[in-house]
């Protein structure tokens, strides 16, 4: 993983709405260190603040309520590093897709001025990703948690600004632990709004397609918005997931993060957060309806996705696959062909990973991988 990746020293809350900006820091610890960062990010909510008035007149309660998905949704999910954004990449190259932009994750209250905050933010952003070294661009498809936590404060991603609260932020954002009903339903308000702002910003494009992580947890939630919602659950072996996830979020939650946390306790939350989600998709996985739901092996996935879209194509989306084949070979020949990521683990971490992961590299039926290097 490239260590050259940065962020300008402000948070990517300086896209929230100034009432939202001051729930999600309110009771809440920030360290010293990160007081610079506070002070540029408000600046930077305040001189917006104009311009969400404005965003609130062009994307009124009424235009929200009325507009109308042409299909319902197609959700993404799955464990971090476990080949989402692959996925998501690939079947956003249907041009008939619509899907939330990586512009839209940190401005998701500026779509009406947008020229203006774009620009800001292609000068701002690194050129690719930690980790996967995948290209970003304002307007590539990504994941809409960020977004989701820039216009509403009960996210699961604040947990990148404050993770000694990561329990916290699951239990209230995943689960609806100790809400009540008005919170619910201020919710599910504004993740639909997100995701209908996202549909007309693709001036309505018939498929809408979502990649968040966070919502492998959310399948009841989702089907109570989107009773017809389809899913594909990716998923890889565990032990690969755990070192890919420990080597991204050591990288990235230091760029984001507003309270300072050690290596131990972000491998403690890994396992921690991999346990909870897998459970919860496993309980409600259930409620899909059939011909809904179409889970995929990544290791298969890679080794032939063609095949794989086929298959989304043909079985989940009902869609003439053939039409859109050359642009999804176009793109694979455009993703520069590089060396799987081996990792050095010590004996004492791979036993405590396997011990730890043990329930779903059997469910999965995996072994460990060649990548791995015990030293």
């Amino acid at each position: 993983m490239s260590n050259k990746f940065k962020i300008p020293p402000v948070s990517t809350l300086l896209g929230s709405t100034i009432g939202n900006y001051i729930k999600i820091l309110s009771n809440q610890k920030i360290s010293s260190k990160y007081i610079g960062k506070i002070f540029l990010t408000t600046l930077i909510v305040l001189i917006s603040t104009p311009f969400h008035w404005w965003e609130e007149l062009i994307f009124n309660k009424k235009k929200i309520k009325n507009t109308v998905l042409k299909k319902p949704p197609l959700f993404i999910i799955g464990h971090w590093r476990s080949g989402t954004t692959l996925l998501h990449n690939l079947l956003c190259q249907d041009p008939k897709t619509s899907y939330v932009t990586t512009y839209q994750t940190i401005f998701p209250n500026n779509l009406a001025s947008k020229l203006i905050f774009q620009t800001f933010m292609k000068l701002a952003m690194p050129e690719r990703r930690p980790a996967d070294n995948m290209k970003l661009g304002v307007s590539l498809p990504q994941e809409d948690e960020f977004a989701l936590s820039n216009m509403y404060h009960n996210s699961y991603y604040n947990f990148f600004y404050f993770p000694n609260n990561y329990k916290e932020f699951y239990d209230k954002s995943i689960n609806f632990k100790n809400l009540e009903v008005k919170e619910e339903k201020e919710w599910c308000y504004y993740y639909d709004k997100l995701l209908k702002k996202a549909y007309l910003d693709n001036d309505s494009k018939e498929q809408l397609i979502l990649k968040n992580p966070v919502n492998t947890a959310r399948i009841k939630l989702l089907l109570d918005l989107y009773p017809n919602a389809k899913f594909i659950y990716i998923y890889r072996n565990p032990i690969t997931v755990f070192l890919s996830t420990q080597k991204f979020f050591r990288v990235i939650l230091k760029t984001l993060m507003l309270q300072a946390v050690d290596n131990e306790f972000i491998d403690n939350m890994i396992f921690d957060v991999y346990e909870r989600l897998m459970e919860d998709y496993l309980k409600y996985r259930s409620l899909i309806p059939k011909g809904n739901l179409y889970e995929i092996r990544y290791e298969d996935f890679e080794a032939d996705p063609i095949k794989g879209l086929k298959i989304i194509y043909s079985d989940l989306l009902h869609a003439d696959f053939y039409k859109v084949e050359p642009k999804f070979v176009e793109y694979l020949k455009s993703v520069k062909e590089h060396k799987k990521q081996q990792y050095e683990v010590e004996k004492p971490s791979l036993d405590l990973i396997t011990k730890r992961l043990d329930k779903y590299i059997k469910l999965y039926n995996y072994q460990i991988p060649e990548e791995i290097i015990v030293k």
